[in-house]
């Protein structure tokens, strides 16, 4: 990966997780199809051609987006890195983008990105390379153009080799204490020493050097012009050109991409072979996670997409209902989590089937009976669960969310595809993961036949476990036992005492379409008479979805209230009283969430809120549910053990977090009002009682003011019921309070907030920042354009040409009503006082560049900002946000989004230097510094 994903892209990163555990296996595959099975929903046109060098392409045009872009996918990963130099794939992807003989500039291609208000990105899995990137739609020709130059002429710089070994090893050592990626390199070292799995996947300085018959700039070249072959890549391209326009510039760029004929690398060689099974692996994380995870190897089953044994079973076994082992386990306080997928092909030719539990405290002194419970409800599975009745309810559930499928945002679609298509045949490539063509209890049975006792591997993850081996290139420790024949026997001979029982049919789930209310309000508009919100104390909002009409709705109850912040005492309370109604309506959380309809309780802007969406059939019965769950809210020792140390461990685990991560969540305890350390925090959880929470809860529920944001699939009277359902439920002696906005500070000019802190990593952070004390939309306009400039010299300067950190960027930030620029750094090679330096001198450097912006780029700035503020929402969930954060803000006007985009079109060249000068430096600003000094390597 060339660069980290920030908070911003998790979203994609998510479905990039999902695409790197695809299996290299190919299904054999009919000519490519005319037409490409969509939903009824979707309003964008696809189709798939092969190109004259063998490159199977994907275009995807609609008119309605503002951007353009493509994703391309190399079939070959970290698996097929050479066992001399662990690493390769991974370096080779650094190099490839460091410009090509057409424009030879390095960081060109990422440049053009950012001027054109796009993003590009790169990663290496194991069985693939994806590279992909968005920009205006307008240049996406030249976008193109740039982009394939880098698979057709790459240059590979030869004086940027050092410099993206060192970006290789930064990457690595901000990775090598994410307890994800140790879990995964344990994965590999506890499997067959054969397999590819066991090497080191990332790279760093010392796996990335010359051997003793071939360079490392050799060895690289070698690998890309043995593996990068049009035969063995696939092509996403998405625009709002026609589909015959993208088809000509996929072949204008595309077509002469070099085609070796190549066949695609296999892995052929067994991952968990018997010596692998049948073992407890114990490993004492980084973060405090408390995990018992039993995985089953299982044959790399893809093959069977059509009729999903794996979901089947994993539908079966994760089900919260009534009797199921889930339910019973939660009950008893052992378990906080359950959860149960498939990543069959892992290791190539096989992979494995996994139940992840996570464990209460109480649960450690109970991990054999979980366990014991778990083989038991296995057996209750094999012997009565292969029922077609289950069939026929999932195979529903997938038919409606497929009719319904919201459209994701184009680059994580084709990022998504361009992986896909390894797998799935170009006509599935969108409705695969929504058919079940058939009941195949036979493909069932056979994944349930390797899902026994004695080909277990049973991890112990929790910080109370004995480990005594070293993680190669990792930090931490683990430990392997095999099974004794005393547990294999008395799991064999398993007589459950639990009394199982499997799911019920879901009673939340409607096959039939159920009517979509009348288009009327496109902002929020206020439902309830002025008297009646003066009187009850409860206002309601409600807007109609412009761009995604249809049977979903989202709902948010809000009980606003400023309670939680006068004392951290009252900061904890309100946690665990979150976390207490999250335990007490887990079971119809999880039956909802299979019926498509999603239950939610948050805590937006320090404030307590039910929350629904989905399907909005039934959101009125589940409110009232849920409302008189609220209002009865059962605690007892047993939860408020656990939402206790679920608290605990939530701070404790924010202290592990990447430091580039931790700069930010620093930055928000010194600017937020009030703010409670951790240490404040954890001092007020001990003496908490069932009283206190109980005393709490009576507080809140008498007196606020309830705040309702409703969206989409709604009547005034829907919406009327809602109100009048919580007004008569509450307490007759409430009292109504004024509407209550979280509170920051105003910014003091000169004021300056540091917090300098070692931390338990190994590599340093800096962050810095200037917050302006005018609150007016002008500053935010002007700090967005000046980001959009700035971002990239900053980027390509500190960490392309200097290599000072990994994490290396900029942004501007909103704090309530009040605007600020950021600067920020993660460095596994530069101390913090270096890192400080240069910053500043950087600031001052920067100026006679600013000075010489041209006015030309400037407009294209501006001119590409507006249109990606201005881009219609892809989804029904990204087209509410635009009025919650009003909502949130108390902006009755909701009419931020407009007064931004005319502060936009304003802003003028001089306005953005003269902010730069009063704000940065000239320092007319409150400033911000979170030093974090990495513990000594």
């Amino acid at each position: 990966m060339r660069k980290p994903f920030l908070p911003w892209a998790i979203s994609l990163f998510c479905l990039i997780l999902v695409a790197c555990e695809s299996s290299p296996h190919q299904e054999e595959k009919p000519p490519l199809a005319s037409e490409i099975i969509s939903s009824p929903n979707d309003s964008r046109e696809y189709r798939a051609v092969t190109l004259a060098n063998n490159l199977e392409v994907l275009l995807i045009s609609d008119i309605t987006i503002e951007s353009g872009g493509a994703s391309l996918s190399i079939g070959v990963g970290s698996y097929q890195n050479p066992k001399e130099i662990p690493g390769l794939a991974h370096y080779l992807e650094h190099m490839l983008f460091l410009g090509t003989k057409k424009y030879p500039e390095p960081n060109g291609f990422q440049r053009f990105v950012e001027q054109n208000a796009g993003s590009s990105n790169a990663y290496t899995a194991t069985d693939h390379t994806n590279y992909f990137f968005q920009v205006s739609a307008e240049v996406l020709p030249e976008a193109l153009d740039r982009f394939s130059d880098y698979f057709k002429a790459p240059i590979f710089d030869r004086q940027y080799s050092d410099k993206e070994r060192n970006a290789v090893n930064s990457e690595w050592s901000m990775g090598k204490s994410q307890d994800g990626r140790i879990i995964n390199r344990i994965r590999g070292i506890t499997a067959n020493p054969s397999h590819p799995s066991s090497a080191m996947p990332t790279g760093n300085l010392e796996t990335l050097a010359d051997q003793k018959d071939i360079s490392l700039y050799d060895a690289m070249l070698d690998f890309y012009k043995n593996n990068y072959s049009a035969n063995i890549m696939k092509l996403v391209i998405f625009g709002k050109e026609d589909l015959d326009s993208l088809e000509a510039l996929a072949n204008k760029n595309f077509a002469s991409l070099p085609n070796h004929n190549i066949q695609r690398p296999q892995v052929t060689i067994t991952g968990l072979t018997p010596e692998t099974q049948g073992m407890h692996i114990y490993y004492k994380p980084q973060k405090p996670l408390r995990r018992l995870n039993i995985e089953f190897p299982i044959d790399n089953n893809q093959k069977d997409w059509r009729v999903k044994p794996n979901d089947y079973i994993a539908n079966l076994i994760s089900s919260e209902e009534p009797g199921t082992v889930a339910q019973i386990l939660r009950e008893k306080g052992w378990v906080d989590d359950f959860t149960a997928g498939a990543n069959p092909g892992f290791y190539g030719e096989d992979g494995f089937f996994t139940i992840q539990i996570g464990v209460t405290q109480e649960g450690l002194k109970h991990q054999d009976n979980i366990i014991t419970a778990v083989f038991s409800y296995l057996d209750l599975v094999r012997k009565k669960g292969i029922d077609p009745v289950y069939h026929q309810e999932y195979r529903a559930m997938l038919e409606k969310q497929f009719n319904d499928m919201q459209m994701p945002a184009p680059l994580s679609q084709a990022t998504y595809y361009s992986v896909a298509l390894f797998d799935y045949p170009e006509k599935n490539i969108i409705n695969a993961p929504y058919l079940y063509e058939k009941f195949d209890a036979d493909a069932i049975k056979k994944v349930l036949k390797k899902m026994v006792p004695e080909r277990a591997r049973i991890w112990h993850i929790n910080p109370e476990v004995k480990v005594d081996k070293d993680i190669p290139w990792y930090e931490g420790k683990f430990a392997t036992k095999k099974f004794s024949n005393k547990e294999l026997v008395a799991w064999r001979n398993i007589e459950s005492s639990y009394n199982f029982s499997l799911p019920e049919e879901n009673d939340l789930f409607s096959s039939i379409k159920s009517s979509v209310a009348s288009f009327e309000y496109a902002k929020p508009h206020q439902v309830l008479s002025t008297k009646k919100i003066q009187q009850q104390g409860i206002e309601a909002w409600l807007t109609h979805s412009q761009y995604h009409q249809s049977e979903l709705g989202y709902l948010q109850v809000m009980f606003n209230s400023d309670l939680p912040i006068k004392s951290a005492k009252n900061w904890v309370s309100s946690d665990l009283v979150n976390r207490l109604f999250a335990l007490q309506t887990t079971p119809l959380r999880d039956k909802a969430g299979r019926a498509g309809i999603g239950i939610g309780i948050e805590r937006p802007k320090d404030n307590h809120a039910l929350t629904l969406s989905g399907y909005s059939e039934k959101h009125l019965v589940l409110y009232r549910r849920l409302l008189n769950q609220w209002i009865n809210l059962e605690v007892n020792e047993k939860n408020l053990n656990i939402a206790k140390d679920g608290f605990k461990q939530w701070i404790e685990s924010k202290s592990k977090q990447e430091p580039y991560r931790q700069l930010f969540a620093k930055l928000d305890d010194l600017v937020k009002t009030p703010s409670f350390s951790d240490d404040v925090l954890l001092a007020a959880i001990d003496n908490l009682t069932i009283e206190d929470i109980n005393n709490y809860q009576k507080q809140l529920l008498s007196k606020n003011r309830i705040r309702i944001f409703a969206f989409g699939n709604y009547t005034n009277q829907q919406v009327e019921a809602i109100a009048d359902e919580t007004w008569q439920a509450l307490s007759d002696k409430r009292v109504v309070m004024e509407r209550y906005i979280q509170p920051y500070s105003a910014p003091v000019v000169a004021a300056k907030l540091l917090h300098q802190e070692q931390i338990s990593q190994t590599d340093n952070a800096l962050l810095k920042a200037w917050y302006s004390p005018d609150p007016s939309l002008e500053v935010g306009a002007r700090l967005a354009l000046l980001n959009a400039v700035f971002h990239n010299a900053f980027y390509t300067q500190l960490r392309t040409e200097e290599q000072l950190g990994y994490v290396v960027g900029s942004s501007f930030d909103r704090l309530g009503n009040y605007w600020g620029f950021v600067i920020y750094a993660q460095s596994s090679n530069t101390n913090i006082a270096t890192l400080k330096d240069r910053f500043d001198r950087y600031l001052i450097e920067y100026k006679p560049e600013l000075d010489v912006l041209d006015n030309t780029m400037l407009e294209q700035l501006r001119t590409a900002v507006i249109a990606q503020i201005n881009q219609p929402p892809a989804n029904f969930n990204q087209e509410y946000p635009r009025f919650l954060n009003d909502f949130y803000r108390g902006n009755d006007h909701y009419d931020s989004r407009d007064k931004l985009l005319k502060a936009i079109s304003d802003v003028s060249k001089a306005d953005i230097i003269a902010l730069y000068q009063s704000l940065i430096l000239e320092a007319k600003a409150e400033t911000v510094q979170v030093e974090l000094e990495g513990a000594a390597k």
